[in-house]
């Protein structure tokens, strides 16, 4: 073999990766559907036991008060509301305590100095009174059906864990947060339709921590360190063999980031949490093909798609360079090169302001790859993610 055909054989395997994570996976998720279409899915009934919301808190002054506000007019009403004030030093605490002594609903637990989010978490499952814990971010804000929505999965025993739908309101193009509002929504929009192919062929393998539901007796203790509290209790939960669900009806809605620079510092550590997370051997189900298969093609091979789309690229170049004659790998290089022009040309519409949706789509797509590679070379340079600097709201 020539150092031009391993070069070309190099760039095959790592297009190969990129369309299977993006493509091949979902198409294959479409087919198992098909053919179980009459699978028998368990679902919709009520489900005792009561409800425990529970609302960690850091610096949430500008959004807390319309969470709880939201949370009780739900309908279903949470049985209780637990806010737990994670150490923090603006107006958070005082407007718990004003819902606290307006509603017998809701308790309030003030925990000094900060213990990051899982401690937190860990605190409001030990003050918690019923069967259901539901865990809430501060900014999403919940339809008003979603409790009703994510119990209904509980009828089916088998299940442990149920999240629901994240979206994003949509910004108008006068606002900073514009352009980064319609990414991510898209991606959401994507990550939706994954998890309900997978949740209708029994489990979903991801969960999103703004309403993330779990069965009390299948809860255990996040240990010190888990950034990725809502990957962890599902994988798990799947490891163990237990099930996870995608209450596609379940809404909750937030706000999208103020900036492309505060989404990066909220993906980096989103994506070296996964990193951490593939270290513990709890999370592995090893004894689940299925699940294991979903795992590695739905979450794994996104954290290291930076790699194949980087050396794919340099491969391509090389190819050509030593095999101008080879008009595949030319057509190859043109279209890698057509893509990275696209991605600029989202990059200029952002800073302009305009509507170019394909071409935000291709800038999302290489932006946010290249924040998976900053977050995997900042784990190998040894930073702790367990506390951030979050952005004021």
């Amino acid at each position: 073999m020539t150092l031009a055909d391993f070069a070309a054989a190099v760039t095959l395997l790592c297009i190969a990766y990129q369309f299977y994570h993006y493509v091949g996976y979902p198409a294959v998720l479409f087919l198992l559907n098909a053919i179980a279409s009459d699978r028998q899915y368990v679902s919709g009934s009520s489900h005792g036991g009561g409800v425990s919301m529970i609302i960690p808190a850091h610096n949430e002054a500008g959004v807390i008060r319309r969470k709880l506000e939201n949370s009780l007019v739900l309908a279903p009403a949470p049985d209780e509301v637990i806010v737990v004030n994670d150490g923090s030093d603006d107006a958070t605490l005082a407007v718990a305590r004003e819902f606290e002594s307006a509603s017998h609903l809701v308790r309030v637990i003030d925990r000094q100095p900060r213990g990051g989010k899982a401690a937190a978490m860990n605190a409001g499952v030990e003050a918690a009174s019923y069967q259901t814990l539901l865990f809430s971010d501060c900014s999403e804000i919940y339809e008003r059906n979603a409790i009703g929505e994510l119990i209904g999965e509980f009828s089916d025993p088998s299940v442990a864990v149920v999240s629901g739908s994240h979206r994003l309101t949509e910004p108008d193009f006068t606002s900073e947060g514009a352009m980064t509002g319609r990414s991510e929504g898209l991606y959401w929009r994507y990550e939706d339709y994954i998890r309900s192919m997978e949740s209708r062929l029994g489990a979903t393998v991801a969960s999103v921590g703004s309403m993330l539901a779990v069965r009390r007796t299948d809860w255990q203790p996040l240990a010190k360190g888990i950034v990725n509290d809502d990957a962890w209790i599902t994988m798990s939960n799947l490891s163990r063999g237990r099930n996870v669900r995608f209450a596609s009806h379940a809404i909750g809605w937030e706000a999208p980031s103020e900036s492309t620079a505060v989404e990066r510092t909220r993906r980096i550590r989103i994506t070296a949490g996964r990193i951490f997370l593939l270290t513990r051997r709890e999370i592995w189900p090893f004894r689940r093909p299925f699940i294991l298969a979903a795992f590695l093609s739905h979450k794994v091979m996104r954290i290291f798609l930076p790699l194949p789309m980087l050396l794919g690229a340099i491969a391509n170049l090389a190819v050509v360079w030593m095999a101008p004659d080879r008009t595949f790998f030319a057509v190859l290089l043109f279209l890698h090169g057509a893509a990275a022009s696209l991605a600029l040309a989202g990059l200029v519409a952002e800073r302009l302001g305009r509507k170019w949706r394909l071409a935000h789509l291709a800038y999302h797509l290489v932006a946010s790859n290249a924040v998976m590679l900053l977050a995997l070379v900042q784990v190998v340079l040894g930073r702790n993610f367990t506390f951030w600097k979050k952005a004021s709201r």
